[in-house]
């Protein structure tokens, strides 16, 4: 429900394919969602079957009880504010201003507004940046009538952002785009789009810098997009099953973050775009020669109908407009709005981070002063190379925070949410935590990769509570199919789910050692700097570097006698802590893969020895 203060707001949105309905509690930057529906009716195919280009009357009424019941629901859930927002359907349909009217008397005090096309991108652009931790690249939203392509600059931690004055809006939504396929030669239609592009990307002007030697990088929203986030989805059964004798399918199913590189996207959706030969025969889409062993998750029927004019228009684009990766994003006209809204000291805010301390599992016991200082050891603990490991899959420049850096304190947290279970269930649990039907699965801000690290990490941080396989045992053991998809995540590979085990067992060990703030003085754990043994260059493959990581348990004691103190350090001188130790001191290696780019963007990692011992220190 709305928050004390009334701080709740509602947004519908009236969209060409559907009228989607939203309630957030609060305009917090994570944006907490308390409800949302989506009411099945696309004013579009009723305008497209109109004879007048109206939409008809038996629509309207579903539109109007559809508003009446999203206004009980706003007032059982004691939210007053709601926005009401149209789109294109609504701006070109003949009788526009009578359903507008009908609209008005529905909704009564509720605010509404018919977006134009210069706000319709601009709020759209807007969502994408509420579900991201910073947005740097193209931002495109294809909706049922018409398509949206802006640039977007918003670093993390900052309030502001940049876009054009001058944003695109093309009438290629998937559905107009989709009865023009199947009335007109294609070969038409797909240099009229590539001739329409070109003329509008010179005026959006993008800055240089965004451009990549690859080309850009695009955050894509709206259904006619998103669906190809799910059919690329789709695809990694197949790809990863055959070099595995485990069944491996995508294990996290959930749009938001889910990225690929644009040659890949181009390679899979290859086989659905129309021939567009001048000499093809005439388009005829069939959903069952297109999927003949059923459509793919969160692909239903009718959009599965949509996936070869959105593919068309993708192919379109790439011809004009150099892509390297692609981001999918859940953001649209709905979370946009509640951004546009949102104070500034909100916008600067990591929306993972406050998803999480906001969160009813998080323990309140765990403060910020406490999370600091595990986080300042563990920063001064592990050595340069676990960075760039878990950064090997970075291909391009970026001023966004190393991911390691970023995630570290929200592992802290996070690997509390899981000590009051039973001891049995507490990897299965942590493992599950980030994935698809755990309780971070609709956490904004991070991306698939950052979910799957965390997943790794967690898991390890209960390397105690494991029976004797250890925990990648158990968790296999219940979750075989999840376990082996997400192993595959893992930037750096074997490197990189080394790196996770060994930070999940610092976190673990951490914990252990310095129980929820304590804070009795000259007792404790901490780290100096790892020693580096070795010197290596740039472009030497062969050369390698020793880690000496060393764990130093404090105690400060009374007594002169230093023979008798240890058992004054019940802390950390008992059984557990013993057990527990010898489990992380371990020596490894960190293989052969490096990362060559050029010189100026060094992403890759060295050959490296890591040793990791545990000491007492007494003080008198």
């Amino acid at each position: 429900m709305g928050d004390e203060n009334g701080k709740g707001i509602g947004i519908v949105d009236i969209g060409s394919n559907g009228i989607r309905f939203g309630l957030v509690s609060s305009l917090s930057r994570h944006l907490p969602v308390i409800y949302e529906e989506r009411a099945p009716i696309s004013l579009l195919e009723a305008l497209n079957t109109s004879t007048t280009n109206e939409i008809p009357d038996d629509v309207i009424v579903d539109v109007v009880n559809s508003l009446k019941r999203f206004k009980l629901l706003a007032q059982q859930y004691k939210i007053n504010d709601v926005k009401v927002v149209a789109t294109e359907a609504t701006r070109s349909a003949k009788n526009s201003e009578k359903f507008q009217c009908k609209i008005l008397e529905t909704i009564e005090d509720w605010e509404f507004k018919v977006l134009t096309k210069d706000e319709e991108a601009e709020i759209s652009a807007m969502g994408i940046i509420a579900t991201y931790n910073g947005v740097e690249g193209l931002v495109m939203d294809m909706g049922g009538g018409s398509m949206e392509l802006n640039y977007v600059i918003q670093r993390p931690g900052e309030s502001k952002f940049e876009m054009s004055k001058s944003p695109i809006n093309l009438k290629y939504g998937a559905t107009k785009l989709k009865n023009r396929l199947s009335e007109e030669e294609p070969h038409i239609i797909f240099n009229e789009i590539k001739e329409e592009l070109k003329k509008n990307f010179e005026l959006l002007n993008p800055p240089k810098n965004l451009e990549d030697k690859s080309g850009y990088d695009v955050y894509m929203c709206g259904g006619g997009l998103r669906s190809l986030g799910y059919l690329c989805m789709s695809e990694f059964e197949s790809e990863t099953s055959k070099s595995s004798k485990h069944k491996a399918t995508y294990p996290i199913p959930i749009i938001n973050g889910y990225g690929i590189s644009a040659k890949e996207l181009a390679r899979i959706t290859k086989r659905f775009v129309p021939n567009h030969d001048s000499s093809a025969p005439k388009y005829e889409p069939s959903v069952k020669k297109l999927f003949p062993d059923g459509t793919p998750f969160r692909i239903g029927n009718r959009r599965a109908e949509l996936i070869p004019a959105s593919c068309f228009f993708l192919e379109a684009l790439m011809e004009v407009i150099p892509l390297r990766y692609v981001y999918f994003c859940e953001g649209g006209v709905r979370q946009g709005k509640c951004f546009s809204k949102m104070p500034n000291s909100e916008r600067e805010k990591d929306p993972f981070d406050t998803f999480i301390t906001s969160n009813p599992l998080h323990p309140k016991y765990v403060t910020d002063k406490y999370r600091d200082k595990l986080v300042d050891i563990m920063k001064t603990a592990l050595p340069s190379v676990f960075y760039d490991v878990l950064d090997s899959d970075v291909e391009t420049k970026t001023k966004k925070p190393r991911r390691l850096e970023r995630l570290l304190p929200s592992l802290v947290y996070l690997a509390h949410w899981s000590m009051n279970l039973a001891k049995e269930s507490r990897p299965i649990y942590a493992f599950y935590l980030p994935l698809s039907g755990g309780a971070l699965c609709n956490a904004p801000g991070i991306s698939h990769v950052d979910r799957a690290i965390i997943s790794w990490c967690l898991m390890y941080r209960h390397y105690d509570d494991s029976s004797g396989d250890g925990v990648e045992d158990d968790v296999s053991d219940i979750a075989s199919t999840m376990f082996y998809s997400v192993k595959k995540m893992i930037p750096g590979g074997k490197d990189g789910r080394k790196v996770c085990e060994m930070i999940g067992k610092f976190l673990g060990f951490l914990i252990l050692c310095h129980p929820i703030n304590y804070e009795q003085e000259g007792v404790g754990i901490y780290c100096d700097e790892p020693s580096v043994q070795g010197n290596v260059h740039e472009d030497d493959r062969d050369a390698k570097k020793t880690y000496n990581i060393e764990l130093i348990l404090k105690t400060k004691v009374e007594t002169q006698n230093k023979e008798l103190s240890p058992h004054k350090a019940p802390l950390i001188n008992n059984p557990i802590v013993k057990k527990s130790r010898k489990k992380l001191e371990k020596s490894f290696s960190l293989g052969h893969k490096i990362k060559k780019n050029d010189k100026k963007d060094k992403n890759g990692y060295h050959k490296s020895d890591i040793n990791i011992k545990v000491s007492n220190l007494v003080i008198a």
